[in-house]
């Protein structure tokens, strides 16, 4: 079978399968980049490991232009991406492999270097009430204080809902998107949030999630503005834009970055809510287990991740607020 038909068979096989449309357009593009690497359009059983090895040399050396709407530099690839790309051909190969399409899996021949795993840096008490201040006035806030303009009432409460959202969760991007009005039981601080595995084969399911009395009020708040401007409707989304779009992840991204830089505070978006989540959660004396649930991990490596930062937390507490220290024995 030819590449690009076989890679036209996976794509619509993963499809099927209920792959998250993030997933699909990652593959798209990891896949074409071979193909076009390839130049000529050979068998896939008579591609070779030199090949493929030439392909992953070639993206880590070459500067790629970011996608998106805006025109950015190019740069290379980061190594999390490499390593992506090398998820992505060991996927096809194990679907060459069942349908009989190759004999080897050749991309389990490579290895490929894992990335350095990012600082987790929660976000401050202060941090998060400076954000929390930045919701009520426009852009120029930053610039020209004096001259800002109050935001409207129901952007002022929906930017707040979602910081609190967000905070109180841990949940990612796409779950957040992906949320409606009626996932919401405001009456109990419950919601149901689907998971980003594959829904349609049971791989990713939904879980509930549970959040705070000082939560609830602020949904309770910027949904009763909504219902004063008319949106009654159960399956709309929770979180809209100004022209009632539902959030998608790339202007969650954009809207979270705009409220840090009017905030002053750097590196703001969703992950790093999940993390300060996660880390005062476990401060608190909750448990990794129940952790686990409510962030939607299928394992314990990340959460035993959070556990060693807020030991190290709690362990620097205890050198400064120690007796046996402090009056110097």
């Amino acid at each position: 079978m030819k590449l690009s038909l076989a890679i036209a068979a996976f794509l619509l096989d993963k499809r099927i399968a209920g792959c998250s449309p993030n997933t699909l357009r990652n593959y798209t593009l990891h896949l074409q980049r071979l193909r076009d690497h390839l130049e000529a359009d050979p068998d896939l059983a008579a591609i070779t490991v030199e090949q493929l090895k030439s392909f992953l040399n070639a993206l880590m050396t070459a500067r790629i232009a970011p996608r998106g709407v805006a025109a950015r530099p190019a740069r290379r690839l980061s190594a999390k991406t490499i390593q992506n790309v090398h998820t992505c051909l060991c996927s096809l190969w194990t679907w060459a492999l069942k349908e009989g399409h190759a004999q080897q899996h050749l991309p389990r021949a490579i290895d490929v270097a894992a990335p350095e795993r990012p600082v987790v840096e929660p976000f401050t008490k202060e941090q998060i009430q400076e954000l929390l201040g930045a919701t009520t006035h426009s852009a120029t806030w930053e610039r020209l204080p004096e001259t800002a303009t109050e935001l409207p009432r129901e952007r002022q409460f929906r930017d707040k809902a979602i910081i609190l959202f967000l905070l109180d969760t841990g949940v990612r991007a796409g779950e957040l998107c992906q949320l409606d009005v009626g996932d919401l039981d405001l009456s109990a601080g419950h919601a149901m949030v689907r998971s980003k595995g594959r829904l349609n084969s049971g791989e990713g399911k939904a879980r509930p999630i549970c959040f705070s009395p000082t939560t609830i009020r602020a949904l309770h708040r910027y949904l009763a503005e909504r219902k004063a401007l008319g949106d009654r409707n159960a399956a709309r989304p929770l979180f809209a834009t100004r022209v009632g779009r539902r959030f998608d992840r790339r202007y969650l991204a954009k809207h979270l970055r705009r409220l840090g830089r009017r905030a002053g505070v750097k590196d703001v978006h969703t992950h790093r809510f999940r993390h300060t989540f996660a880390i005062n959660y476990l401060r608190n004396g909750g448990d990794v287990y129940t952790l686990q649930d409510l962030l939607g991990h299928t394992s314990l490596d990340m959460v035993r991740r959070y556990l060693h930062l807020a030991q190290v937390d709690v362990d620097s507490a205890h050198r400064r607020a120690s007796p046996v220290e402090n009056w110097r024995l």
